[in-house]
């Protein structure tokens, strides 16, 4: 089994994946974990399946460095793989497609400066306009920038 070249591509490929989804579970774990930074994880990691899908495209293995261990992995091996990832990046976003709905209320508390105050629901307009125009706000936001 272990000069099996294929089957140990597979191995390193699914373990290099798994630790890569592991990383993801580890972040979104633990107290003080609010809606939106479990939101950012995902779309980081989202974003990660489409940047190893494309550098598998390449032959660029940087990220996977169990299968990149492996002397000589065949190009249809690697072909499977990217599609794998392309496959999961579609199952992350057809079962996230609920956040994206949403993004506009999650950014009314993560980043209320920057909503536009069109975007968001009648019966927030007024108070988030108000809020975007509180000079003590908004000066207290500049200093905690600088």
């Amino acid at each position: 089994m272990l000069e099996d070249t294929e089957w140990l591509s597979d191995f390193a490929f699914f373990t290099d994946l798994f630790c890569h989804m592991n990383n993801l579970s580890v972040k979104m774990q633990g107290k003080n974990q609010f809606i939106d930074d479990i939101w950012a994880h995902l779309k980081a990691f989202k974003l990660k399946l489409n940047l190893f899908a494309g550098q598998l495209a390449k032959n660029d293995l940087s990220h996977f460095s169990r299968l990149n261990s492996i002397p000589s992995v065949n190009e249809e091996k690697l072909k499977n793989y990217e599609d794998g990832l392309k496959k999961l990046h579609f199952e992350f976003e057809r079962r996230l497609q609920d956040f994206n709905s949403i993004q506009t209320e999650l950014d009314i508390f993560t980043m209320p400066f920057n909503v536009n105050c069109e975007a968001v629901k009648s019966d927030l307009q007024l108070e988030l306009i108000e809020f975007q125009s509180n000079n003590h706000l908004t000066s207290n936001l500049n200093i905690r920038k600088f």
